[in-house]
């Protein structure tokens, strides 16, 4: 299939590889791009632990951590990661106890309520936009919950050049699209329907491949075909697109 990866650079590339392994041809067109904001990171002597929704925030908090024992410090901080791709990122970032959910925010949640029963202090490392609340959902529970706002994900404004020449080629148009968030998903599919307007009528939508069933359905919503794995995993995604 000729596919399109949404994803940031930093995660796309790698991803576009795997796809290509499989003999796709895959063009990449970033839906977000990630920067890094100068909020204050709070002492980490207050931290009884992290939680970690992206690894966008896993690099961000490394860019942040420049001292070795300051660095050494937070790696030892019981981590807390949504899902398998944020798990891996800290793990590569040197941190040692790195516990894994499901894959969204309710098994975070739970995952955290396993290991602190009431009166904890979380820091949640997080992007300016987020889908849900983790600090509320955390602080019904009775763990306290601190948020850092380390990065910003800036929403495209078009398509590359390859890509938007992409959907317009009728001979080899693009077969499917890979999201892996929901602003994501969002941004694709306003930008689509952009193009729409100002393409040929020949256009035609390409289906929405989406980390998770909850992104599907909203693409679907939006008017576009989308499929997704029956857990939000990176590797049963991959699967799904064959």
């Amino acid at each position: 299939m000729r596919l399109l990866v949404t994803r940031p650079m930093l995660d796309a590339a790698p991803l576009a590889e795997q796809l290509a392994a499989r003999g796709h041809d895959v063009l990449i067109s970033p839906m977000i791009e990630i920067e890094l904001t100068q909020a204050a990171l709070p002492p980490v002597d207050a931290q009884g632990g992290l939680a970690l929704t992206s690894a966008n925030g896993v690099r961000a908090l490394m860019a942040r951590l420049v001292d070795d024992a300051a660095r050494a410090a937070w790696q030892a901080l019981p981590a807390f990661a949504v899902g398998p791709q944020t798990a891996a990122a800290l793990k590569a970032g040197g941190f040692q106890n790195v516990r894994e959910a499901e894959g969204d925010l309710v098994a975070l949640v739970a995952l955290i309520k396993r290991a602190y029963k009431e009166d904890a202090d979380i820091l949640h490392i997080a992007g300016r936009d987020r889908a849900g609340d983790l600090q509320k959902l955390l602080g019904e529970a009775r763990i306290g919950c601190t948020r850092a706002v380390l990065y910003r994900a800036e929403a495209a404004v078009d398509f590359s050049n390859a890509a938007e020449a992409a959907f317009k080629d009728e001979e080899e148009p693009v077969d499917g699209v890979v999201v892996y968030s929901q602003r994501s998903a969002d941004i694709f599919c306003a930008l689509y329907k952009q193009l729409e307007k100002a393409a040929p009528s020949t256009l035609s939508r390409p289906t929405l491949y989406c980390l998770s069933p909850s992104i599907a359905a909203a693409a679907e919503q939006a008017g576009f075909a989308a499929r997704a794995p029956a857990t939000p995993d990176s590797a049963a995604l991959i699967d799904l697109i064959g």
